[in-house]
């Protein structure tokens, strides 16, 4: 009796620490897809933009200051800056808070460790506090599993999750534009972010 209350809890040791190392290599995978869909986004938002000539006239006294609303590649990046901040507000805009939170607050659960992994990505130096609570909740909401790193939204969620060209402080302004609510899970990841900003 004695022998099989030993070997039963030897076995419960053993799932729970193959459940960590199973746990922590779809963390280091998600990571990994969220690297990979960002440098994909970002690439695609980098080839939107035209080539710099090299040749500027604002030195050339022969040309009347024209603002950069009239520049098509100011316009064509501020349209499509819009647009993924649109998309990535649509998508927090379907996610079940309560079920990510329940998710993320579960210690030694799955979600922690993909949240760890993919805060560990982020250069939380360079996130404003706003885009700092946008980008906490979309890696919440990622690692919980209610919001998926696939499809439509890849791209534009995790140039959110990173603040690339500030997308994640633009979410963050269509949302209070809409009057959404949005979660704020920087206190959930705080072990993981090199970051003291607050609201």
């Amino acid at each position: 009796m004695t022998a099989a209350r030993g070997l039963g809890r030897t076995a419960a040791r053993l799932s729970r620490s193959l459940n960590v190392a199973t746990a922590k290599a779809r963390a280091a995978e998600l990571a990994r897809t969220l690297r990979a869909e960002y440098e994909a986004g970002k690439a695609e938002v980098e080839a939107d933009q035209p080539p710099d000539t090299g040749t500027s006239t604002t030195n050339d006294p022969r040309t009347t200051d024209t603002s950069t609303t009239n520049d098509p590649s100011t316009s064509n990046s501020t349209a499509t800056s819009e647009a993924d901040a649109e998309a990535v507000a649509e998508a927090m805009r379907g996610v079940d808070w309560a079920k990510v939170r329940a998710a993320t607050t579960e210690k030694g659960a799955e979600a922690a460790h993909a949240m760890k992994s993919m805060a560990a990505e982020v250069d939380w130096n360079k996130v404003q506090p706003v885009a700092a609570k946008v980008s906490s909740a979309l890696i919440a909401a990622v690692a919980s599993g209610q919001l998926g790193i696939g499809g439509r939204f890849a791209a534009p969620v995790a140039r959110a999750i990173m603040n690339d060209r500030n997308l994640a402080q633009r979410v963050s302004a269509t949302l209070e534009r809409d009057h959404d609510p949005l979660p704020d899970f920087r206190p959930v990841i705080r072990g993981a972010i090199d970051t003291t900003a607050s609201d």
